[in-house]
């Protein structure tokens, strides 16, 4: 401290001679370049020059970290703040320059506002809920029917018949599914003469999957999808024409009157009843095609399905074949050419499923097909006539193999 104390007493005057122009003493120059170089050696070691200069340099380091967040927040702002300079609590008061220390800008952070989650959520779209599940198309008659024309596998085509039957019960659930089935096959013959033979076989082989649950006429399972084919066959195995309609009877419906007016004509209803009589032989004769390959494929034994379905016995051979004898026996005695027609298709589907070496059913066959010639050659129909004359000639030829 008297070291301090002296510098300072000497550096003073000396400064002040120097001043007022008088040349200072040896000893003050000395002292004053002492004093100097000693301050300089000390702030470059870093050591302080005595104990009340590190306390004064703590105090100004204190005030310094005090009045640090102001020019911070000063700072914040550098364009409507002009950039201030601080001077250092360290300012030396002799000639050398002072050293302005470089203020820390603090790096400026953008301000965030919180919205209340309330009025967040309320701005927020809400996600739409996923959209529901596509059903499956319902299974129809028309869908059946492509199913039956597109050769689908026969567990897929069982569970279309069976979803369908479970979405339309009935007494008679399968009545649909098989005029799909004709449908099918009609379209097939329409268009490239394809016998109803595959289109049995793709039915009787769902036929197979069928479950307990699913009835027709009074029996389940399996037999219930033959037993439905057998009915409609016999139910189209004879031929009803279509009757004229009375007149004066429908005009006394008032539905009937809306479709048929009292002024129609006989002549019209006539003309009404041969268009829609031409419709159904067309029909009755394709379903004589279908008896035919029934007898060809099994439809009435199910064939190679019968074991398996856990009904042997049920049937035998003879009374399968029973039905179809009789309605090839009584076909050729109707009035109606169709009648002869599909009489003739089945009784060559009974001659070419018959056990060879019967001799007695040969004979009697070969009766029914002389018989059926003679009514080919009063057929006025050509059309009806190349039908028959086909099945007489496939049923000759088949006759001269039954009795080899």
């Amino acid at each position: 401290m008297p070291g301090i104390k002296r510098s300072v007493a000497f550096v003073r005057p000396c400064c002040a001679e120097i001043a007022r122009g008088i040349t200072p003493s040896t000893k003050s120059l000395y002292n004053w370049y002492k004093n100097t170089s000693g301050r300089h050696r000390r702030k470059a070691e870093g050591k302080p020059k005595s104990a009340r200069k590190a306390a004064e340099k703590a105090t100004q380091l204190a005030r310094w970290d005090h009045a640090r967040p102001a020019m911070d927040e000063d700072y914040s702002n550098p364009d409507t703040s002009s950039s201030p300079t601080l001077t250092s609590p360290y300012a030396r008061t002799d000639n050398t320059p002072a050293v302005t220390p470089s203020p820390t800008v603090a790096a400026r952070i953008p301000m965030q506002y919180s919205v209340p989650s309330t009025l967040a959520n309320a701005l927020q779209p809400s996600p739409s809920p996923p959209p529901p599940p596509i059903p499956p198309p319902p299974i129809t008659i028309a869908s059946l029917r492509d199913a039956f024309l597109n050769n689908v596998d026969a567990p897929l085509l069982a569970s279309q018949i069976h979803m369908f039957v479970m979405s339309n019960p009935s007494p008679l659930a399968l009545n649909p599914v098989i005029f799909a089935l004709f449908q099918a096959i009609s379209t097939e013959w329409e268009k490239s003469k394809t016998p109803p033979n595959p289109f049995l076989t793709r039915y009787l082989g769902a036929v197979t999957y069928f479950s307990g649950n699913l009835m027709h006429g009074g029996v389940s399972g399996p037999i219930a999808g033959a037993r439905a084919l057998q009915m409609q066959i016999r139910k189209a195995a004879r031929w009803v024409p279509t009757g004229i309609p009375d007149t004066r009877s429908m005009s006394a419906t008032s539905s009937s009157a809306a479709t048929i007016p009292q002024t129609t004509s006989s002549m019209t209803l006539e003309l009404h009843r041969m268009t829609v009589d031409r419709a159904r032989r067309k029909e009755h004769i394709q379903w004589a095609r279908i008896h035919a390959a029934a007898l060809e494929v099994g439809v009435f034994t199910f064939g190679f399905e019968l074991p398996n379905a856990g009904v042997d016995g049920a049937y035998n051979y003879a009374e399968s074949r029973v039905f179809s004898d009789l309605m090839a026996q009584d076909a050729p005695w109707e009035e109606d050419e169709v009648d002869w027609v599909a009489g003739m298709l089945v009784l060559q589907a009974l001659i070419r499923t018959s056990v060879r070496g019967d001799t007695g059913k040969s004979r009697f066959y070969g009766n029914l097909v002389s018989l059926y010639e003679q009514r080919w050659k009063e057929m006025k129909d050509e059309g009806r006539q190349a039908v028959v004359t086909e099945a007489l000639l496939a049923a000759k030829a088949d006759l001269a193999r039954l009795a080899a």
